[in-house]
């Protein structure tokens, strides 16, 4: 009599509707149906659940996401131009807001944010003789004569010391793609980036020197220096500041990879290793001069106009590009799901082996 009963029971739960069964019923179905490799051991460790109480190695439900994030990092110049250097580099910072869609292991970011860059590039010695001015420049720098009208040959000015910094603002809108498998994600995109404010500034020393063929008996290779009559100067500090620089549309390739928290119903916290750099070439195609010289006033220094290096004809046509290095927060608010129950509808029976 009771296996009779016990069977009718059975019959009757097994034509249930399947949207009817709640899902702490099919979990416990599961739980007996399962094996120790099943995918619904209710022993399996925590780390296989997600925000929804699924598991996410089983289930491709869609998970939609609010948030917020910041990143700092080291920011320079990468450049094949040898007067470029790395050092001693700068920061940038960053903070704006994301929305985020899961699919599976699948994740789609976007949002908007602002951007604050500041880099300081020291640049290698360098000069420009009068030969290499008048070739490029002004055909009367080939034959340079004082205010008496002696002529002056090899004249040369040395610039040292110098180092460029630039200072913007940007608006960007990353788009971003990746996974996000048992916690650890990984995400690339290209961040379009508009300036709203840039600066720059620049500072160096300058030295001239020259020799004359004919004044006191001294010949080539014998050198003026640090005479303020004649123009020569050794180590005069010089500093020019610019707001006058390209305003373009930035394009910026990113890449973070890190691992998410779960700190609270349905909130996360992630902490990534964050890295991009340029697609432009900041350079552009320019002929400016990192330094003019005008003819008119060649011993007046205050004349002298300076141009960013990176915007300038030592950088044009070479490989010069923004990039950094640093660390990122996100925290993510996804909203519950309002599906129905996917255990049910679509795993009841005994379930797959996981692969």
């Amino acid at each position: 009599m009771r296996a009779r009963v016990y069977i009718l029971l059975m019959l009757f739960v097994s034509v249930l509707p399947m949207q009817a069964q709640t899902r702490l019923t099919a979990d416990k179905r599961m739980g007996n149906l399962g094996r120790s490799n099943s995918h619904f051991t209710l022993s399996e460790n925590k780390r296989y659940i997600d925000l929804m109480g699924l598991r996410q190695s089983d289930y491709t439900g869609n998970h939609h996401s609010l948030g917020a994030y910041v990143y700092g990092g080291y920011a320079s110049v990468a450049s094949a131009a040898k007067e470029i250097q790395i050092s001693p580099g700068g920061y940038k910072l960053q903070a704006g807001g994301l929305y985020e869609f899961r699919h599976g292991y699948f994740t789609l970011q976007t949002g908007a944010g602002f951007m604050y860059r500041n880099i300081k590039s020291d640049i290698g010695s360098y000069c420009y003789t009068n030969t290499s001015m008048a070739a490029t420049w002004d055909p009367r720098w080939d034959v340079v004569a004082d205010s008496w009208g002696m002529a002056i040959s090899e004249l040369r000015y040395d610039i040292t010391s110098r180092r460029d910094e630039l200072q913007q603002v940007y608006v960007q809108v990353p788009i971003l793609m990746g996974i996000n498998f048992y916690g650890i994600y990984a995400l690339a995109g290209i961040t379009p980036s508009l300036p709203l404010y840039q600066r720059a500034s620049t500072s160096m020393n300058v030295s001239s020197r020259g020799s004359y063929s004919r004044y006191l008996g001294l010949g080539d290779g014998n050198y003026w220096e640090e005479m303020d009559n004649h123009g020569y100067r050794k180590d005069v500090p010089l500093s020019r500041s610019t707001l006058n620089l390209p305003s373009r549309l930035d394009l910026i390739f990113s890449l973070e990879a890190g691992y998410d928290f779960k700190i609270k119903d349905y909130t996360h916290l992630r902490l990534a290793a964050y890295a991009d750099m340029s697609i432009n070439r900041i350079s552009g195609n320019t002929d400016k001069r990192s330094l003019y010289i005008p003819y008119e006033s060649k011993w007046d220094f205050e004349t002298f106009e300076a141009t960013p290096v990176w915007y300038s004809d030592v950088a044009n046509g070479k490989f010069t590009h923004h990039f950094s290095a640093g660390l990122k927060l996100t925290i993510l608010y996804t909203f519950p799901k309002t599906d129905k129950c996917i255990l049910c509808s679509q795993h009841y029976g005994r379930p797959p082996r996981r692969r």
